[in-house]
């Protein structure tokens, strides 16, 4: 097993130097720093002694490849922003089939991403992990659909074919018989993550990110419409950072410097998103990923990023009452026993974000 927690020598890279090299565009990969495989709970620190800075290794496991719904990450690493609180990260991709949350349980990677929904599972099946901040504000989970026959309301459902994952078929359930509206009057068909289906017609809306959805669309000339989850019921978050519990509480510092950098990586990208989308493209992304498109996302994401709780608390803010809002969505579902305690605070914590809070 790798571990997700250890230390390293690494040059410190300077802020003018990367500045500068992100301004004429001379994006060359910097040389990968050494790392020693350490115990995750006895962090051994070397390299002060020759002068040299020590800095500590956290890994994180992406949800899916690397673009720019994680730009803040990147810009954070980028600018220097990590190197600034002694953190050398390495994030590696994910991707359909990555079981991200099992890679944090395990102890293969320090931090992942999941949702509310998936932090409610994780309890119920035992995994010990820890929601410590959110990215985005507004979860941008949505259906989409063409604008000239939009889906704008559960009762527009009524009918028609709607594609969605299995594994929130439950929710939408719920969430349709909280209005009357007897499930089996919509036909749900699964779907991946190509729009196409609804591109053709053969879905009358198609459930994505928007902000992941909506920009091929366009290319595409479709027209949609977008309707979100929090805008039918379902209170939420998109990027929620996870920890393994064990890992949170005996690194609780790490957590807050590598929050606190992430905090200021974010910002920037909200600031200068086009910056950050050519910069993902051409250091970051996979081959083949469209520009315009990687744009128009870095462009959509600053209105979930910067909204609720982000405007007056600051950003990457968590609150557990969103999490209380999906655990009553669930028993609804039939996916918690009506009977069943759900303790959300054993998978949620504020304390990393308010240590975190007021620096970037």
């Amino acid at each position: 097993m790798t571990d997700a927690l250890v230390t390293a020598a690494a040059p410190m890279r300077g802020r003018r130097d990367v500045l500068r090299r992100i301004g004429f565009w001379s994006l060359s990969a910097a040389t990968a720093a050494g790392v020693a495989t350490l115990s995750v709970r006895g962090l051994a620190r070397y390299g002060a002694s020759d002068g040299v800075a020590t800095y500590t290794k956290v890994t994180h496991q992406l949800g899916w490849l690397k673009g720019v719904q994680f730009g803040g990450d990147f810009m954070a690493l980028e600018l220097g922003y990590f190197a600034d609180e002694g953190l050398n990260v390495h994030y590696t991709a994910g991707g359909p089939g990555t079981d991200y949350r099992t890679i944090v349980s395990s102890g293969r990677s320090l931090v992942s991403e999941s949702n509310p929904a998936g932090m409610i599972d994780g309890y119920l099946h035992g995994q010990p992990l820890v929601a410590f901040a959110a990215v985005m504000q507004r979860d941008p989970g949505a259906f989409m659909s063409n604008a000239a026959t939009p889906i704008r309301t559960l009762h527009d459902m009524i009918g028609k074919t709607i594609g969605l994952p299995d594994n929130i078929r439950g929710q939408i359930a719920a969430l349709l018989r909280r209005a009357a509206i007897d499930p089996a009057a919509v036909r749900f068909v699964p779907v991946g993550n190509d729009p196409g289906q609804l591109i053709t017609g053969q879905v009358d809306a198609y459930f994505s990110w928007a902000t992941t959805g909506v920009p091929p669309l366009r290319s595409a000339g479709f027209d949609p419409y977008v309707l979100h989850l929090s805008d039918i019921g379902v209170p939420g978050y998109g990027g929620v950072l996870i920890a393994r519990r064990d890992h949170l509480e005996q690194e609780h510092e790490v957590f807050v410097r590598y929050t606190r950098a992430l905090k200021k990586g974010w910002r920037w990208m909200v600031d200068h998103p086009e910056d950050t989308a050519e910069i993902m493209v051409r250091k970051y992304a996979p081959s083949g990923t469209n520009l315009q498109e990687q744009i128009a996302e870095a462009a959509m994401m600053r209105d979930y990023i910067l909204t609720g709780d982000a405007l007056t608390k600051g950003l990457l803010w968590i609150d557990p009452a969103v999490f209380e809002g999906n655990v009553a969505l669930a028993r609804e579902a039939g996916k918690i026993a009506p009977d069943a305690v759900v303790d959300v605070s054993r998978f949620v914590t504020q304390s990393v974000v308010e240590a975190a809070m007021g620096t970037a």
